[in-house]
């Protein structure tokens, strides 16, 4: 990290590493607590969207299946962008391995993630999360 990092990229450099590794335990209220209510996602399966915290709390249930709790779910690359009340972050992360038996889902996956923050009563908060992996040909 450079000596010069902004401090409100390393705050929220630091809120999604505890958001991932919140995800590889499983700890679903340290999952939500860094996001808004009227929160919105889109996710790599269905649906297309979740509108809310309720309905992002919902996601996960779907995901644990295929997750196996401790494994990779890790922040690879970030890059983040803040200004005074509004930020965004770029990441490549790697997930997994999955629950399957298939020998190819041994390492895992890459996958995109774009999260848009912005800042309430001083503290950085999750608005929009955005994951993707590319499209196959």
């Amino acid at each position: 990290m450079s000596e010069h990092a902004d401090p409100e990229e390393t705050r929220i450099k630091a809120l999604l590493e505890t958001w991932a590794d919140a995800v590889r335990q499983h700890d679903v209220p340290a999952i939500l607590a860094h996001h808004e209510p009227d929160m919105v996602m889109f996710d790599l399966p269905p649906p297309l969207q979740c509108k809310g915290i309720e309905a992002y709390e919902q996601t996960w249930d779907l995901f644990f299946p295929y997750h196996k709790r401790g494994t990779a779910f890790d922040i690879q690359e970030l890059a983040v962008t803040a200004g005074q009340d509004v930020a965004f972050a770029v990441a490549i992360m790697r997930c997994g391995p999955n629950s399957s038996s298939n020998p190819a889902d041994k390492e895992g996956f890459l996958f995109r993630l774009t999260v848009g923050l912005r800042k309430v009563d001083g503290d950085w908060r999750i608005a929009h999360e955005h994951h993707s992996v590319p499209a196959n040909d």
